[in-house]
């Protein structure tokens, strides 16, 4: 197993949990904060700096731009990677526009390390939509570009348009793994982040997990983790319990056999994605089952 997992500009270290991103190392477990939003959403922000997280993701989605800014007063911003995603009615470029000022007015910055498109939307163009994206890269309000919840599909018709994607955000856990998905990913020098990487709290429950975890002696969210990073992903995990968040991160000090990440892969292969439907009243459903030709307008 290589130590290092390159992809772009960015590298994870698989042995240590400690991943470079334009050559400034960070641990390679960010800090998810949903659906924590206000004075709870700062709590668990301050926590998981003091603790020693450094990427944290969030999203206009989310609504907590205004609480993470305050957990991240008088905190030096280079130290921090900074992840938003822009919403699914929000990807034509002149409101990719607005909402890009507004989420640096409300996190008071004047950059985002990454954007990403939350949902796909094939009613926008992706030409467009990545142009703008490639634009506010050059302007410098953000550093990296990014897809998240995406299929196979989306990236090969992404990619067409010659804008570099660094990032890809989908669900991954012991649970569910897109295992085509990451190969591609790997293939064309692009990192993916894994939400929902604990799958709500219910990793901590799995007995193969449990009984990984005793031989180890860590418990089961910290063998999910640990399997996602040494596929070379970067998990997000979130929790407003200090215990949890700093749990989470102590991953560093050991590493699953090639026989155990075999066994977490043969079942999470076989798993079942969360699906964005109707019935979430969102006003839209999620877009993996579209062909190459329906992903985006060409």
């Amino acid at each position: 197993m290589h130590a290092f997992a390159s992809s772009n500009s960015v590298e994870v270290d698989i042995l240590s949990s400690f991943c470079k991103i334009d050559g400034v190392n960070y641990p390679v477990v960010g800090f998810g904060t949903y659906p924590l939003t206000g004075k709870v959403c700062t709590e668990a922000v301050e926590q998981a700096a003091k603790a020693g997280y450094r990427i944290i993701d969030t999203a206009t989605y989310y609504e907590n731009f205004e609480g993470i800014a305050e957990a991240l007063k008088g905190q030096d911003r280079c130290s921090f990677y900074i992840i938003s995603k822009v919403w699914h009615d929000r990807q034509s470029p002149e409101d990719l526009r607005e909402d890009l000022d507004l989420t640096l007015k409300q996190l008071q910055t004047n950059y985002l390390d990454a954007y990403l498109l939350h949902w796909p939307n094939s009613k926008t163009s992706i030409k467009k939509t990545l142009a703008t994206m490639e634009e506010l890269r050059k302007q410098k309000k953000i550093r990296h570009i990014g897809l998240s919840n995406v299929s196979v599909n989306h990236l090969r018709k992404a990619l067409k348009v010659g804008v570099p994607i660094t990032w890809v955000q989908v669900e991954m856990h012991p649970y569910f793994f897109d295992s085509d998905l990451l190969n591609f990913c790997r293939e064309h020098s692009i990192t993916v982040q894994a939400w929902r990487p604990l799958d709500l709290g219910r990793m901590s429950e799995d007995k193969m997990l449990i009984d990984m975890g005793i031989k180890h002696g860590k418990t089961a969210c910290q063998i999910a983790l640990k399997w996602i990073v040494q596929h070379g992903c970067i998990p997000l995990p979130g929790s407003k319990s200090q215990t949890h968040i700093r749990e989470n991160l102590d991953i560093r000090d050991f590493s699953l056999s090639k026989e155990e990440m075999q066994q977490i892969d043969q079942r999470a292969i076989r798993g079942t994605r969360f699906r964005l439907g109707e019935e979430q009243g969102l006003g839209f459903t999620d877009e993996f089952d579209f062909s190459y030709e329906n992903c985006w307008p060409n």
